[in-house]
């Protein structure tokens, strides 16, 4: 039979070109990343075997019996090996603890089992031989290594969907694709094993598996080329495991948040960017951003020597200027970072230890966690990195959505105002949660960001639409107390009012009491809100009687509005202490010339009790769920016009 070697020639050019495009990313060495790179290995090796496997079944006379039967046989193992190592990188990705041994152990069984039956045909002739007349045949168990190759890719396949819920839409495509295409391809091949379409087919496979988990955007820092704290959390895990010694140098730069140079959260980025690229330069593949303050160099070198050496290091690249620009300005600064060499010890029993006390933080616990449980959190950093993502594509595109969703007056029994809520949407097309959203992007410094985007775009919707003849006064727009923070903010916001023609009242600030906040960061508050009162625009006090908002809060900020969450008002249904708090509270805030407004109504009860308690807006589900902008707007035409 005469066999076709193009597509094998097809496979070794793709595998080339994946490998290219594998060193030309700065590829985070993980366990999957280290499979995925055999895998690619296995199948140039493979496909370059099967070149000279095809020659030598057509030209046997050129080959010696030795040789014909070494090419053949270790092609066919190693063609059969790959989809053993798809099974290893599916459970390294999936990682469900209960299949860790015993995936290996059927791994290393079935290829032990699987390698007998290849170099003991030249003997046996059970998987493939050459007769004596030099004519290529196929042993009576040849489809046992088409089952063997079956029964590892389906086993990967059902981890998979197994943990179907960890993968986003692309990348279950494709190892569906990897695996029916492969299926395909070896039915394909039992049918017409002229057409040698098994190696190309793998190619095409591996790039899809590429492009969808072998991200390295989970692993770096925004738009510089040095790994992240997930990066960082992962390395020192890796180095405890194998009792590697290393130290760390610690830069820290957390004076430039009050510098002059840095007063604006662009310019912070943009000297972040500039000073990872220098540190970078310095020591390629080794630094870390902890931080927009915080880089950290990882070294597995834990001799004094290396400490001085890098310190010389640090203080040279150093040394030069710093360009950047700021308003238009071509600005040049000099920075001298704080840095400090830490030898770990027992001190820091694992990385969110060290990450904790380099960055100052205590957002994660110091103490020795399990392997589970430092899997978990690990897959939470990972998401984390998801969501940061996706906020950062929506903000280039400007793909954010603001619902709105009706508050009633209840005085005049029309839909008086709206709050503007954020929405957006994953790579499944689904909503990523609100309040994780938020978080993300507060944690990330990109709060600022998507806060003015929200602002802007009821600015333009209050304009467009021109809300206050259809009888809303003002719509309600959320401001984080990270945001709060930002020197700017009073000159942004007033700036997008009048770049849409619109005037003070027509938006109302709704700010949140927290625990973060402190005493000089509440007299900033203050001012500012004090600054945009004097403009004309009115502030809420949001989640009232919940978390840290008393009536101490409602004395210390210049609030109209107090918004009370929607806990104290469930609570107030079947409690009557949280009842009598309720009413007290309703009063309170009257009684001080405040407008009191209740979220999460949801029942008729909930409504005739805050009618009887002179409650003067609801908020909530019996009303109306947040609406899209152009079903918002009907809602309030429909509701507002038959009033």
């Amino acid at each position: 039979m005469q066999y076709m070697s193009e597509f094998c020639i097809a496979a070794v050019v793709g595998t080339v070109v994946l490998f290219a495009l594998y060193f030309l990313k700065r590829n985070y060495d993980t366990p999957h990343n280290r499979l995925f790179f055999c895998m690619v290995v296995i199948n140039l090796v493979c496909s370059s075997l099967n070149i000279v496997s095809i020659h030598s079944i057509a030209h046997p006379e050129q080959f010696s019996a030795f040789m014909r039967d070494a090419v053949n046989l270790t092609y066919l193992w190693f063609y059969n090996l790959l989809a053993g190592v798809f099974l290893l990188y599916a459970d390294n990705l999936t990682k469900i603890p209960q299949l860790k041994i015993p995936v290996r152990i059927f791994f290393f069984s079935i290829h032990l089992l699987e390698t007998f039956l290849i170099f003991t045909s030249p003997v046996t002739r059970w998987i493939a031989y050459f007769d004596e007349s030099l004519v290529y045949h196929r042993g009576i168990l040849h489809p046992v290594l088409y089952a063997i190759a079956y029964s590892e890719i389906l086993a990967g396949l059902i981890f998979y969907f197994v943990c179907r819920k960890r993968f986003n839409h692309y990348q279950k495509i494709s190892v569906f694709w990897y695996a029916v295409v492969n299926f395909g391809a070896h039915a394909f091949q039992m049918i017409f094993p002229r057409y040698v379409i098994g190696n190309f087919i793998a190619t095409l496979s591996l790039f899809f598996l590429f492009i969808a988990f072998e991200n390295q955007a989970y692993y770096l820092f925004q738009t510089t080329m040095c790994y992240n704290r997930y990066a960082f959390i992962t390395t020192i895990r890796r180095l405890q495991k194998r009792r590697t010694p290393y130290r760390i140098m610690a830069l820290n730069m957390d004076y430039i948040r009050t510098s002059a140079v840095a007063s604006r959260p662009s310019t912070i980025d943009q000297l972040t960017i500039i000073l990872a690229e220098r540190v970078d330069s310095a020591f390629p593949g080794k630094v870390y951003v902890l931080s927009n303050e915080c880089f950290a160099i990882v070294a597995e070198d834990d001799s004094p020597e290396w400490d001085q050496s890098a310190r010389e290091k640090v203080q040279e690249y150093f040394s030069v200027p710093f360009v950047f620009t700021q308003q238009d300005k071509t600005e040049t600064t000099r920075i001298s970072p704080l840095i400090r060499t830490i030898h770990v010890t027992e001190r820091f029993p694992d990385g969110y230890a060290l990450l904790d006390y380099l960055t100052g933080t205590e957002n994660t616990s110091s103490a020795a966690l399990t392997d589970e449980a430092v899997d978990i959190a690990l897959e939470s950093m990972r998401h984390e990195q998801q969501i940061l993502h996706v906020i950062d594509k929506a903000l280039e595109n400007r793909s954010f959505k603001v619902f709105y969703q009706p508050i009633l007056d209840v005085a005049s029994g029309t839909y008086c105002s709206a709050e503007a809520l954020i929405r957006l949407r994953d790579g499944n097309g689904s909503f990523v949660n609100p309040e994780e959203l938020i978080r993300v992007a507060e944690k990330n410094g990109r709060i600022n960001a998507v806060g003015l985007f929200v602002f802007e775009e009821v600015c333009r919707m209050i304009r467009d639409r021109d809300t206050k003849h259809l009888g809303i006064s003002c719509v309600q727009v959320n401001l984080s107390p990270r945001q709060l923070r930002e020197p700017s903010l009073a000159d942004d916001l007033l700036g997008l009012l009048r770049k849409y023609g619109l005037s003070t009242d027509a938006i109302n600030l709704e700010i949140t009491e927290t625990a973060e906040i402190t005493r000089p960061e509440k007299e900033q508050v203050v001012s500012f809100m004090e600054r945009m009162r004097a403009e004309g625009v009115a502030f809420s006090l949001d989640d009232y009687g919940s978390g840290f908002a008393t009536i101490g809060t409602l004395l210390t900020y210049p609030v109209n509005t107090v918004k009370f969450d929607r806990d104290i008002l469930w609570k107030a249904m079947t409690e009557p202490s949280a009842m009598t708090l309720l009413k007290t509270s309703l009063s309170a805030v009257r009684g001080i010339g405040k407008k009191a407004v209740v979220e999460g109504v949801e029942t008729k009860e909930m409504e005739q009790m805050l009618r009887e308690n002179d409650c003067d807006c609801m908020q909530g589900f019996l009303f109306s769920r947040p609406l899209a902008e152009e079903n918002f707007i009907r809602f309030i035409r429909e509701h507002n016009t038959k009033q």
